[in-house]
């Protein structure tokens, strides 16, 4: 459906450009500077239709490249801040499972004292007996 409705689209445009050419048969005269022509209207008219199509694409895909361009190196730019990030984060882990083993050996410590005081408190008990 919407093929269709572009090949309408271009029928009529095509219809539009073909009545304004014979309507714009007359030749004007053009001057370059150097010489002078005399072309008919329409044909003017189309060269710089054409002229003007061509720079359009020119500058649009100039701008095309410089998004890429810029695109691309705002992925790299991404991509080393994440792989950065990652290191970082690794890093953080490390040091938090260091830290939460050495947490775990001072309960470890503190559950040794504790059940050596209380051996020592038993031992002291059974000499009392």
């Amino acid at each position: 459906m919407k093929n269709q409705w572009r090949i309408v689209v271009t029928i009529l445009l095509v219809i539009v450009v073909a009545v304004f050419a014979i309507l714009n048969v007359e030749s004007v005269p053009v001057s370059f500077g150097f010489t002078t022509v005399h072309w008919p209207l329409i044909l003017i008219l189309l060269v710089s239709i054409l002229i003007g199509a061509i720079l359009m694409i020119l500058f649009s895909t100039i701008n095309s490249f410089q998004h890429n361009r810029a695109y691309k190196e705002l992925e790299k730019t991404s991509n080393d801040r994440i792989t950065a990030l990652k290191a970082d984060n690794d890093r953080l882990n490390k040091r938090l499972q260091n830290s939460n083993s050495k947490q775990a050996a001072g309960l470890q410590e503190k559950q040794i004292k504790t059940l050596k005081a209380q051996v020592a408190d038993l031992q002291a008990q059974l000499d009392k007996q």
